[in-house]
């Protein structure tokens, strides 16, 4: 009799142990909580993927009991569409992509500061670099118009797309040394072949999101001309997390949970930027490791980041993408959840 219970309460204990391997997975372990609503992204197999992919590995979503859902890398000329029509229910974007959400007709508000560019001068940090050819006579913005007077052609900056942060940050560090577009153009060309375009001359100037900088730099062969913080100061990492109104309405607390495992990653994230790296480079099927955005400690949609948001919509102004008074900071964000903002952390 004594053996057989004794028997039963190892049997038992093998149980839990073998539960808490099972949830644990060799990450950390969490006591999870019920899984509440669904919440459907289009992670893109980039940089931009780094929290999503830490979330779901290190158990963040599931200690919050969020059923993250990865729809498939959607283009991101699609992903407006995707938002309206309910086959996503959250975005990532920058303030400007934001905007362009809105306008496309989404009901839409930011809840979460995502991104955020470094305040500490940590150039391996910052949002953007752009790079040019070791050998290129482009090394300060004085070179500009001797370039086109030696090469009678304008200098050739590669961007991943019109409407991005990657003219709209350009722009503004060409109006901040008085280049005209009379001594360049911008070549449309996604991030992870504009490093081969430099070298093969296609290009002159490559203008890259981690990880690609980072694989730019350390082939050799490429250095920085300029940083994303002297374009565009502290406001260039900027990224908003984004819900429908309608989402919002109806699964507020879904929100909550989600901020909180979304957050905690970034965070995770921040702490452990080799160790992301590596998680970023296994999920999108990089052969090295992956360098990461830095993420905002915080997440709140304070002062300060209003005021970023602003440079955005100043920004957007000026390049012509939006008319004065079209659209103001209040009409994108929301503090509803500001509960989840870590207001005793700082906000780069």
């Amino acid at each position: 009799m004594v053996n057989k219970k004794i028997l039963g309460i190892v049997a038992v204990i093998a149980v839990i142990i073998i539960a808490v391997v099972v949830v644990g997975g060799g990450s950390t372990v969490f006591s999870s909580k019920q899984v509440n609503n669904t919440v459907e992204a289009a992670v893109t197999k980039d940089c931009a993927g780094t929290p999503w992919f830490v979330a779901q590995e290190k158990g963040y979503f599931k200690k919050y009991g969020v059923n993250f859902v990865d729809k498939g890398e959607i283009p991101v000329a699609q992903q407006s569409a995707a938002f309206i029509s309910g086959e996503i229910n959250v975005y990532a974007g920058h303030p400007n992509s934001v905007i362009n959400l809105i306008k496309s007709g989404a009901k839409a508000k930011a809840v979460a500061v995502s991104e955020a560019e470094p305040t500490n001068n940590d150039v391996e940090k910052e949002h953007m670099h752009w790079l040019v050819k070791s050998d290129s006579p482009l090394k300060t913005a004085a070179d500009f118009k001797a370039f086109k007077e030696q090469n009678g052609r304008k200098v050739k900056v590669a961007i991943a797309a019109q409407g991005t942060c990657a003219d709209l940050e350009t722009n503004a560090w060409f109006r901040k040394n008085n280049i005209t577009d009379e001594y360049y153009e911008f070549v449309v060309l996604p991030d992870p072949q504009q490093e081969a375009a430099l070298q093969q001359g296609s290009i002159d100037i490559a203008t890259l999101h981690p990880p690609f900088f980072n694989k730019a730099e350390h082939d050799g062969g490429a250095r920085i001309l300029f940083t994303s913080t002297p374009a565009f100061g502290k406001a260039a990492g900027t990224v908003l997390i984004v819900f429908s109104d309608e989402y919002i309405e109806k699964y507020p607390d879904t929100i909550r949970d989600f901020l909180n495992a979304f957050k905690d990653g970034e965070r995770w994230a921040n702490d452990n930027r080799e160790e992301a790296g590596e998680i970023t480079a296994k999920d999108i099927g990089l052969p090295y490791t992956s360098n990461t955005h830095w993420y905002s400690p915080s997440g709140a949609i304070n002062d300060v980041a209003k005021g970023y948001i602003q440079e955005w919509i100043d920004a957007m102004v000026i390049d012509g993408q939006l008319k004065e008074g079209e659209i103001t900071v209040d009409q994108i964000v929301t503090d509803k959840f500001k509960d989840t903002w870590k207001t005793d952390l700082p906000d780069n």
